[in-house]
């Protein structure tokens, strides 16, 4: 049997953007919701881990969506872990409109990270006997290498914000997806919807510091590819890597 859970939600003027779309972020923070309840549910909550010194934080992120929500439109979040090793657990989602129908998938790979030594750690038993419960895979989807904007075509700097720290005292990975977002060129942003969402988080981001949000547009007939890299600009360190895709909304 599959650990399953849904929830619904109803897009809200505030949580769209100036052309009336669910702002990307926003559905990530919606992800991420729906994934820490069921979380508590499975008896893995975040609560329970953080009085242990660990975490979960996500590693990769692949979205693909049919239909963009809209404001006032009802969504539907499926979620179930798919897959785990010793090192990673593998989340799925599905996403439903309003009439039903499946209208974007989402696969997760999740780490335990160990909050005093800032390290990824090997699942710890009782997560590892919470999962087995459930029918669960033994091979999480391996994901493929991402591109670097070489040369980029457009770059941006953001300054890590208290709103952007979560509670494992580092940069939420919706603000990764923002910043990666805002450096879509705007010619693509106001007249495609995003259709293919794959990002790796690759390090960890403290508020002050500055990231630089880089961008290489890479354009078809009808497909806008944008390749992404997110730097720290204290060090030069590489903290996320994604590609975005592009088409015109569906008639």
């Amino acid at each position: 049997m599959k650990a399953t859970h849904r929830e619904r939600f109803r897009v809200r003027s505030y949580e769209t953007d100036p052309l009336g779309r669910l702002q990307i972020p926003i559905l990530c923070k919606l992800l991420q919701e729906v994934a820490t309840t069921h979380a508590s549910l499975l008896g893995v909550a975040v609560e329970i881990l953080f009085e242990r010194g660990t975490a979960w934080v996500l590693s990769r992120l692949h979205l693909t969506l049919e239909r963009w929500p809209r404001g006032d439109d009802e969504i539907t979040i499926e979620t179930w872990p798919e897959a785990m090793s010793r090192l990673l657990v593998e989340r799925c989602f599905s996403l439903f409109s309003e009439e039903g129908q499946q209208v974007g998938t989402v696969s997760t790979l999740w780490l335990m990270l160990d909050l005093e030594r800032r390290r990824p750690i090997r699942l710890p038993g009782g997560v590892w006997d919470r999962f087995d419960e459930y029918e669960i895979g033994t091979k999480p989807t391996k994901s493929a290498t991402l591109m670097v904007p070489d040369p980029p075509d457009r770059e941006l700097a953001f300054t890590v914000r208290r709103s952007d720290v979560d509670l494992a005292a580092h940069a939420n990975n919706t603000s990764f997806v923002e910043w990666a977002v805002e450096a879509v060129p705007d010619r693509v942003w106001s007249t495609c919807d995003l259709t293919d969402l794959e990002i790796h988080f690759l390090a960890e981001c403290h508020q002050g510091q500055t990231v630089l949000s880089r961008s290489k547009l890479i354009s078809g007939r009808d497909t806008h590819e944008v390749r992404h890299q997110l730097v720290r600009t204290e060090d030069g360190v590489e903290v996320a890597r994604a590609r975005t895709v592009w088409r015109p909304p569906a008639v």
